[in-house]
């Protein structure tokens, strides 16, 4: 009954307000926002794949074999170094796989529509969604950068709103708060 009582609307609050701000840099400069996203998940894989390279070195028994991992934690260290040096490279790389992805779905899904499904509100549901997610991969593969860029905008107006609403909510948690019977506060 007064499972609100134990929220730490602070902290709500304090993510609101960092999700808020993080959506509205991508959403002003989303270039930045992809190449600084590159960049440290390229310092993320380098670190993962010099800890690969170290296990292969030092691991004993059986398993997957060494030189296994030790190519692929130089492949990691290879890729890494390219996100970090050349990261608008590695972003019409990523939006070119995204598109070649939506075309694949697409097409597998319009597919599905024409054979499996009976119904024919779900199969032109289904149809349209399926166009729609071709038509879009083949925006992804003709124009990988800007695609990449309107995503990351996308994400942007995702966090601004949820900013919003987590942070409305938190101020409402804390009025909610106020009314939190006094023994309850002492139990907990």
């Amino acid at each position: 009954m007064y499972e609100y009582c134990d929220l730490k609307w602070m902290s709500i609050v304090g993510s609101g307000i960092i999700s808020f701000l993080i959506g509205f840099g991508a959403f002003l400069i989303p270039r930045v926002a992809t190449s600084l996203i590159v960049i440290f998940t390229g310092l993320v894989i380098l670190i993962l794949a010099g800890i690969l390279i170290a296990e292969s070195l030092f691991l004993d028994g059986g398993g997957v074999p060494k030189g296994i991992l030790a190519i692929i934690g130089g492949l990691g260290i290879i890729l890494a170094f390219m996100a970090v040096l050349n990261p608008d490279m590695l972003i019409m790389t990523a939006g070119m796989m995204i598109g070649v992805s939506l075309i694949i779905f697409g097409t597998l899904m319009l597919v599905t529509a024409a054979t499996i499904i009976f119904d024919f509100l779900i199969r032109a549901v289904v149809a349209f969604s399926s166009f729609l997610a071709i038509i879009l991969g083949m925006y992804f593969v003709i124009i990988p950068s800007t695609s990449v860029d309107i995503f990351i905008m996308a994400v942007g107006t995702f966090l601004v709103l949820y900013g919003i609403v987590r942070t409305s909510y938190g101020i409402r948690l804390r009025s909610w708060q106020k009314t939190c019977p006094a023994t309850y506060l002492t139990r907990h």
